[in-house]
């Protein structure tokens, strides 16, 4: 109780800054006390005040509580971490080697308990969790390159694993460095990093960029995928990739899952914030890198027409390491699955698209299924910085290109600009969408500030 305690009030002092005042010196003392009460170069005991009890013993769990509610308190001026400590901590309650970078996968599979991640670093980047996978890799690569990681795994991480070796492609949903599916999941003080280079040919445009980087291509490559799991919460950490960075994935298409990000830091160049989820994003930095490809989108959500919230970023920075002549948006809404369209002027004679039970496109007629038409797509950025790669007059743009194609569909910043356009077509599909007002909103910024 006490680790959860000392957590939970250096978390609060940060959020609220001066109105902690009034808790400040109890805090401090708090602090000071535990930090008083650690074994001689050890841990803490798990009655931490009877080191004369019989059985007392030092109790890796609280001390790492206990290890965290000192390093962020050292960061927030209340105290000082004592030498060695991190090290302790690291070789007796977790692994000699937590700090530093660390290669290979990281698999989180569902439990009856929660997991959590901590990152004993003075800062994000003294751990790093780093490797490299993409979507286009095959499965007999995937299991030649990882298997030996996973030979000796628990039976529920060994499962993905084995599932994942059969499929070619292995497909974006499996290109992940860290996969979790833990309901309850935390991960705090760390840097997942996924160091694909958008190097693999896969025809076509063959330009590179002067650092090997095709400019084209199906080259997504997950730092960090929420796979269904709900209540997630991660904190002072720095994701890192260029396309597909963060994965907030749902567990069925028309359901959501619920996920927090706190002081994060998160980058990437195409679409590298997406899916299906419900999404708080509070005092995090969302950096579009620029040199590679030719438009950036910081997101791209696929939010269900019936799901309340999707992508909701408060007190956020949104900013750029390069004016190069790319194009930053701050996002483009994700028809999932599109093939044909019901949106816009058709170029092609005799098109046609009705609603069927997937979605599938040959010249000139289309299906498009509910689950896809319904992937309308939710971002609301509130109280935010906006720099000036992002163009105020078109800070979000089309889907597919911004010409009529087979997958296009215009910005939708409310509901009406579905159902307004496509009412006879949804009427003769038989689709009735009475119960979605149609001054819901999409996409909105409100209170937010260019820079």
């Amino acid at each position: 109780a006490v680790g959860w305690l000392a957590m939970a009030l250096v978390d609060v002092a940060d959020l609220v800054g001066e109105d902690f005042a009034p808790l400040r010196l109890r805090t401090v003392a708090l602090i000071d006390k535990i930090k008083s009460l650690r074994v001689v170069d050890g841990l803490w005991l798990q009655v931490i005040d009877r080191p004369d009890l019989d059985g007392n013993y030092q109790e890796t769990s609280a001390s790492a509580m206990f290890t965290y509610a000192l390093l962020r308190g050292t960061r927030l001026g209340m105290t000082t971490v004592p030498d060695g400590l991190a090290a302790t901590v690291m070789a007796r309650a977790l692994q000699p080697s937590a700090a530093g970078v660390h290669a290979g996968l990281v698999y989180v599979p569902r439990a009856p308990f929660t997991v959590t991640i901590l990152g004993l670093g003075y800062t994000p980047a003294d751990v790093v969790l780093s490797e490299t996978i993409e979507a286009e890799m095959y499965g007999a690569e995937y299991a030649q390159r990882f298997g030996a990681q996973f030979r000796d795994a628990p039976e529920s991480i060994a499962a993905i694993f084995r599932r994942i070796s059969k499929l070619s492609p292995i497909s974006t949903a499996n290109a992940s460095v860290l996969r979790i599916e833990n309901d309850g999941f935390q991960m705090v003080n760390l840097t997942v990093r996924n160091t694909y280079n958008c190097d693999r040919d896969q025809g076509g445009d063959l330009v590179m960029n002067i650092h090997g980087q095709y400019r084209s291509g199906q080259h997504q490559a997950v730092a960090l995928l929420v796979a269904g799991a709900d209540r997630v919460q991660v904190q002072d950490v720095v994701l890192r990739s260029l396309q597909d960075t963060l994965y907030l994935q749902s567990p069925r298409k028309g359901a959501t899952v619920r996920s927090c990000f706190t002081d994060c830091e998160i980058e990437g160049d195409v679409d590298f914030i997406f899916d299906q989820s419900t999404v708080w994003f509070e005092g995090c930095t969302i950096r579009s890198l620029g040199g590679r490809a030719l438009k950036t989108w910081a997101t791209a959500p696929s939010t269900d027409i019936r799901t309340r919230y999707g992508f909701v970023f408060h007190d956020c920075d949104f900013i750029t390491d390069e004016l190069d002549g790319t194009r930053h948006f701050l996002g483009r809404q994700w028809l999932e699955g599109v093939r044909a369209t019901p949106f816009g002027t058709p170029n092609v004679t005799g098109y046609s698209i009705s609603l069927g039970e997937v979605s599938d496109y040959l010249e000139p007629s289309g299906t498009i299924s509910l689950d896809t038409l319904n992937s309308v797509g939710k971002c609301v950025i509130l109280r935010s910085r906006i720099g000036a790669h992002i163009d105020p007059h078109q800070p979000w743009d089309e889907g597919s290109g911004n010409h009529w194609n087979s997958r296009h569909r215009p910005v939708l910043y409310a509901a009406s600009d579905m159902l307004e356009p496509l009412n006879a077509w949804l009427r003769d599909q038989g689709l009735h969408y009475e119960d979605i007002a149609p001054q819901t909103p999409f996409l909105a910024e409100f209170g937010t500030v260019d820079v």
